[in-house]
């Protein structure tokens, strides 16, 4: 997998009827409230992809509260990680993500990584762990 830094159960994957946009790598929410990251691209012939529901990915994470305009805030190790995107209406799945500390969004996992992130930047290879569902 491009993006996984960590994989602590590799059996923990399946595939899903995804919109037709989704590459290997890109996180996204199955059902508007699964965090996955896509182990594949779509498949046109099965209509989908596989994903990997647990583990820790390099992801674009926003250091801030707000995104749009930013409102500035470090990301520190274990603090939640939460994701907004597009919902595609034919799968339910939520695509094209933008993870930060917005906590208006789906809670998508906790930041991962051995020092806080500096406020207000984007890092393109945050280390993400995907919250799993009970």
């Amino acid at each position: 997998m491009l993006n996984e830094l960590r994989n602590d159960r590799p059996a923990n994957a399946r595939f899903f009827p995804c919109p037709t946009t989704i590459v290997a790598g890109d996180p996204v929410l199955i059902g508007g409230v699964l965090p996955a990251v896509a182990l594949e691209s779509y498949n046109s012939a099965l209509g989908g992809a596989t994903f990997r529901l647990s583990g820790t990915f390099a992801l674009t994470l926003i250091a801030a509260t707000v995104v749009s305009p930013i409102t500035g805030s470090a990301v520190k190790p274990g603090e939640k990680v939460y994701a907004t995107g597009t919902t595609d209406n034919t799968t339910g799945v939520i695509y094209a993500l933008v993870l930060s500390k917005a906590s208006g969004g789906v809670h998508f996992g906790q930041y991962d990584g051995e020092s806080a992130q500096t406020s207000g930047t984007t890092d393109t290879e945050a280390p993400v762990k995907l919250k799993e569902s009970a």
